[in-house]
């Protein structure tokens, strides 16, 4: 490949990456609630760290670094949901996210029924304080 057409394929890359990064940090600050604040962390910083390792693969194409990049890629889109899943659920379990009126709400069955069948985690780590 041309080191003129890689390099420019590297900075647009670059660009697109760190224009999403920019997006999902202005998210973080003006969006209103907890929920909406993830939804811009997850999708456009997936997006941004995506499009800047695709242009540091494209970068070191001679290094054979691009099939490391597309495992990190893949990698980061697999975690990133889980990750994003999970500090929903704990906001939604602290209180964090009470102003909100729900048509229907999967958790809070799960939460009913989780404290008939026993004592939840800040119990028992109470009680192994004691």
């Amino acid at each position: 490949m041309d080191p003129i057409t890689r390099n420019l394929i590297v900075f647009i890359l670059a660009a697109v990456g760190t224009l999403f990064l920019l997006v999902s940090a202005l998210g973080m600050l003006r969006l209103p609630d907890v929920f909406c604040r993830m939804h811009a962390a997850g999708v456009a910083a997936t997006l941004g760290i995506s499009c800047l390792l695709l242009g540091t693969g494209v970068h070191f194409l001679e290094d054979g670094q691009m099939l490391r990049m597309i495992a990190l890629i893949i990698l980061f889109f697999v975690t990133q949901p889980i990750a994003t899943t999970t500090m929903a659920r704990a906001a939604y379990r602290t209180g964090a996210a009470d102003h909100f009126v729900l048509e229907h709400d999967d958790l809070a069955a799960q939460s009913v029924a989780a404290h008939r069948n026993g004592p939840t985690a800040e119990e028992l780590a109470l009680e192994a304080e004691a």
